[in-house]
Formats: structure tokens, sequence, C-alpha cells
């Protein structure tokens, strides 16, 4: 997910950034508008809130005067009840402003890099770089065909569970996975990596930072 931030000019940034990262995308440009005027609301009532806020504790430390001077403070502690109701419904209507710039944010994907081609068909990514030669030979199998044949995957019952280019690896194709893993582990660990095992379980919000959200709400309820 973006950082809010780039979508405020007044903290120095430009959200035609953003705009023109979408158009690349062949995406909604407009959602950039929509989180800009979602996000001024937002601060808008988290202004008002912190507001409220500072009147109440302004207000508690005067009752607290009065009371040790032994005077009457009965009036002021029902206005605190009142301001206390106020900022209770405000609180309310500042998450709910979160969760509508949220849900328009996550929704726009990262930015597009200027050395990526400008297309809505993957066909046309660019090839960086490759290795070896490629085998021209007729009736070549694909990987596809090759893992069926040699029994090390099933894609169809894999397809069945996860979706389209879902598999299970079994037999020898688990153990030329972990080998490649492990191939892949000492090849870094020469290098001075550290090697993670991350937590099998992410929260939501750390999720988001990470992923373009919108494409992955299958799997976050």
């Amino acid at each position: 997910m973006l950082d809010i931030n780039l979508f405020r000019e007044e903290k120095g940034h430009n959200p035609e950034i953003v705009r023109e990262s979408q158009r690349r995308r062949f995406a909604n440009v407009d959602l950039v508008d929509e989180v800009i005027r979602l996000d001024k609301e937002w601060r808008k009532r988290q202004f008002e809130l912190d507001g409220l806020r500072a009147k109440l504790n302004d207000i508690t430390k005067v009752i607290g005067q009065l009371k040790i001077k032994g005077e009457d403070a009965s009036e002021l502690i029902r206005s605190t009840e009142e301001n206390k109701q106020l900022i209770v419904e405000k609180e309310a209507e500042v998450q709910e402003a979160r969760i509508a710039i949220y849900s328009k944010l996550e929704i726009i994907g990262n930015l597009v890099h200027d050395s990526v081609p400008v297309s809505n068909d993957e066909a046309n990514n660019a090839i960086v770089r490759f290795w070896g030669q490629k085998r021209l030979e007729p009736k070549l199998k694909n990987h596809v065909e090759l893992v069926e044949l040699l029994g090390i995957a099933d894609t169809k019952k894999g397809a069945n569970v996860a979706g389209s280019r879902g598999f299970y690896l079994k037999g020898d194709g688990v153990r030329l996975n972990q080998a490649l893993i492990n191939f892949g582990l000492d090849f870094l660990e020469k290098r001075g990596y550290t090697s993670l095992q991350t937590p099998f379980f992410m929260r939501k919000d750390i999720m988001a930072k990470c992923a373009q959200f919108n494409s992955m709400k299958n799997f976050t309820r």
C-alpha cells in the first residue's frame, strides 16, 4: 500500500506521480483525487477530535483546581460529560473516515518504475536478461507437461484447491524443490546474507503495507 503522504502536496509530494502510475497501469486515475479528498476529510475530523480532547483536559484541570480550593465544580463536571459524549461521537467519525480512505488507498497499485513498458498486455513485458540457449526442436514439452510426465506434480488437483496455476508437488518434486531451496540458502549465506524464517501469519495492517491489498482480500477474511 502506498504511503498516504505521497498524496499530500503540503508535505512536499506530487500526487501527479501517482496519477501517472495509474495511467501506466491502465487503472482508475480518479481514485487518486478520491483519496486526496477523503484524506482531507479524515484529517479535518481528527483535528476536531484533538480539539475536543484538549478542551476536556483543560476543563479537568480547572475542576481539579476548584476542588482543591473547596469550590463548587458541579457545572463544569456536567460539561465534561457532554464533552466526553462528543468525543465518542467524533472518534466514530474519525474511524469511519479512516476506513473510507484506506478502502480506496488499498486498491491503488505501487508506483510503476520508468523502466516498465506501458502496456495492458503481459505479452509486452520486457526481457531484462536470459540464460542459456533456447531449444527449438519440434514437439518440445512445456514445464506443465514435463512435471505431469515425470509424476512430480499434480496440477489438476492443485488448480481445484488453489485456482489457476495451483499445484501439488509430490515425491521427487518435493525433493527437487527442497534441493533448490537449500542451494539458494547456501548461495546467499556464502555471500554474507542471514537466513530468516518468517511467521506463518501476518496482521492485516502489515500485509496491506507490502502488497496491493485489494487483490488479497480473499486471504485475509
